[in-house]
């Protein structure tokens, strides 16, 4: 007989707890998608440039996403996350012996990037 009770004791506790996860648990709306964007740094003549830090921040928070270094090409890879309206501070830092002057600028982003961005460097 205390078998039983013992059965009974622990279908009430995983009741009670799906209740809890059921009714307290994430909302599904609170993931948000993640997407990869392409970003190309180029200088005047179209060449990519290497060596480049690309940070990406959240504006206007200045919580900071993602960052990335430029290979050969000049491209970096950014992931960010998407939001209704989304204010994205991209950085551009060219590191040792890049002789390129550092560039900030702000996109809107109203979803996923498809095309990635082209920036041009100037010459310090």
């Amino acid at each position: 007989m205390k078998w039983i009770h013992n059965l009974l004791k622990c279908f009430s506790f995983s009741a009670v707890l799906f209740t809890f996860e059921a009714c307290y648990g994430t909302p599904e709306d609170m993931y948000e998608d993640e997407y990869d964007c392409a970003v190309q740094v180029v200088d005047a003549d179209g060449n990519g440039i290497s060596n480049v830090e690309v940070t990406v921040k959240e504006s206007p928070s200045g919580t900071k996403v993602f960052a990335d270094t430029t290979n050969n090409a000049g491209l970096a890879y950014v992931r960010y996350l998407q939001s209704s309206s989304l204010n994205l501070e991209f950085s551009f830092r060219p590191l040792e012996n890049v002789d390129f002057q550092p560039k900030d600028t702000t996109l809107q982003i109203g979803g996923r990037l498809e095309n990635g961005i082209t920036v041009t460097l100037d010459h310090k």
